[in-house]
């Protein structure tokens, strides 16, 4: 599944040798460019060009279908090659494959914007998307065994829209099973040293916390989990 695919997603696929012709299914959190730009560019993927009926694009109402000011960003034409188009909205559950996708609260400029709960055989993996603190997301994410946080500002400096590192903390110890694995997402360019952030968030949470680079891979394992930089 391809999560947010923004400005260059395709580009970076190709630079990880990751062949996007491997994707079966598209999520889009929210109606931002960048989280939607190269969506349609991996539907051609999904779809092999445009010449199979195959896979699964999940979106809000604003990216699938438009609302108001917000156009819907995969156009009909791509729409209608996929196998199975779904809007979510907050607490919808879905099937996906072999695993569950259920949606979780935001509160962004999109007012239908969603993260993800992805359910795995080895537990499961949350997605926050841009979103500021609010107390949804306690419960959206509790038990999580790895947690990915779009975390746009450091310590405290928040602000609209978005969770700064202070937010995080406050997110982390509200849950009664804190995850295993917090990885820092997303960050602006404000955030001139994730590192030293990640440490500061670890440090006031007791779990680990790492910033997201690119070619950046996580595995989830049964009991424990790795990460690796791929080139």
């Amino acid at each position: 599944m391809h999560v947010d695919p923004g400005p260059g997603a395709i580009v970076r696929l190709n630079e990880l040798k990751i062949s996007p012709w491997r994707t079966n299914a598209l999520f889009i959190s929210h109606c931002h460019p960048d989280h939607y730009t190269d969506g349609e560019v991996i539907v051609e993927a999904i779809t092999q060009g445009m010449t199979k009926k195959r896979g699964i694009f999940l979106g809000n109402l604003s990216v699938v279908e438009g609302f108001g000011e917000y156009e819907y960003v995969i156009s009909k034409y791509h729409q209608s090659k996929l196998e199975k188009v779904q809007v979510l909205y907050p607490g919808d559950e879905v099937e996906l494959y072999d695993t569950t996708i259920k949606a979780t609260h935001t509160k962004h400029g999109d007012p239908f914007g969603i993260g993800f709960r992805l359910k795995t055989i080895y537990g499961d993996i949350g997605y926050t998307s841009d979103t500021e603190l609010i107390p949804e997301l306690i419960e959206d994410f509790d038990g999580v065994r790895i947690l990915i946080a779009n975390i746009v500002r450091k310590k405290n400096e928040r602000i609209k829209g978005h969770l700064c590192s202070n937010d995080a903390i406050d997110l982390i110890n509200s849950m009664s099973k804190k995850p295993e694995l917090l990885i820092m997402n997303h960050m602006g360019v404000k955030m001139t040293n994730p590192q030293i952030e990640a440490e500061y968030i670890s440090q006031n949470t007791g779990i680990e916390v790492i910033p997201a680079k690119l070619g950046l891979k996580v595995e989830l394992l049964n009991g424990n989990y790795k990460y690796q930089l791929i080139k």
